[in-house]
């Protein structure tokens, strides 16, 4: 079970989010088409008996409703999808050797309507033991550029708290979110040590009631990583399996990766 409380957003937002929804819309038009029934009904009743033609024309009605309810929600729906893969550790901050993993995201709506995406978090299995498996929270955002002109090590100037966000209709959005361990006292500290990661990417939106498993990739850690890591250097473990790698580049022009692993 994943348990993560979405924060950030008020709950004068969320509605606003929510009206502005195709569920939202939905709910607002038929309310009003059932408060005009009843009232035209009560008006009815003033002028005698109801004609027989009334019930036919009710579930006429009714059906309408029904269908449009089905055309709105099946058509003009949020349907957000998250393109990711690659993973950095930054360098460890001055207070120590924590590690802590920065993962680039592209965000996109491919639905009709606007939703909002409320929580992310991440599985990380290492070696296939699913026993020591940790769950990791997202605790920051971070602003690339800052972090770059900081040398690829994370700065208080450069990270802002990661909250909840609307994603519009048919746009994307990328984020560069940093995951640390959900709950540091039960677990033991995150540590690279050569093996085979792998990662499970959950998101909690608006289109759904729970949790969504959107991505599932791997990576191996060479000694060469822990070396890296040892002498003060981050660690790139990119993919090259993504379905979408144009929408790699698109990530503020592929300035975060490399030199070596730029595409050409």
């Amino acid at each position: 079970m994943i348990h993560t409380v979405a924060v950030g957003m008020s709950g004068m937002d969320i509605i606003r989010a929510f009206s502005r929804s195709a569920l939202g819309r939905t709910v607002r038009d038929v309310a009003a088409i059932v408060l005009l029934a009843m009232l035209l009904a009560v008006v009815a009743v003033d002028f005698g008996p109801l004609p027989p033609w009334v019930a036919p024309g009710m579930a006429l009605a009714a059906l309408g409703i029904a269908v449009m309810c089905a055309l709105r929600l099946g058509v003009l729906e949020f349907a957000p999808e998250v393109l990711a893969g690659d993973v950095i550790v930054p360098r460890p901050s001055r207070a120590g050797k924590e590690v802590k993993l920065l993962l680039p995201l592209q965000f996109m709506n491919t639905g009709s309507a606007d939703g909002v995406i409320e929580w992310v978090a991440l599985r990380l299995t290492i070696d296939g033991d699913i026993q020591r498996s940790v769950l990791l929270s997202p605790v920051a955002e971070v602003d690339m550029q800052r972090f770059i002109q900081a040398k690829r090590r994370l700065d208080d100037s450069a990270v802002e708290p990661f909250i909840a966000f609307p994603l519009e209709a048919k746009r994307s959005m990328a984020k560069f979110v940093l995951f640390d361990l959900a709950e540091k006292g039960r677990a033991m500290p995150l540590s690279l040590r050569p093996g085979q990661y792998s990662f499970e990417l959950f998101v909690k939106s608006t289109a759904s009631r729970s949790p969504k498993l959107e991505r599932v990739f791997e990576h191996r850690v060479e000694p060469k990583h822990i070396e890296e890591f040892a002498n003060d250097a981050p660690v790139y473990l990119i993919s090259y399996q993504m379905t979408l790698p144009s929408a790699r580049r698109e990530m503020t022009g592929a300035e975060w990766m490399p030199r070596q692993t730029r595409y050409s």
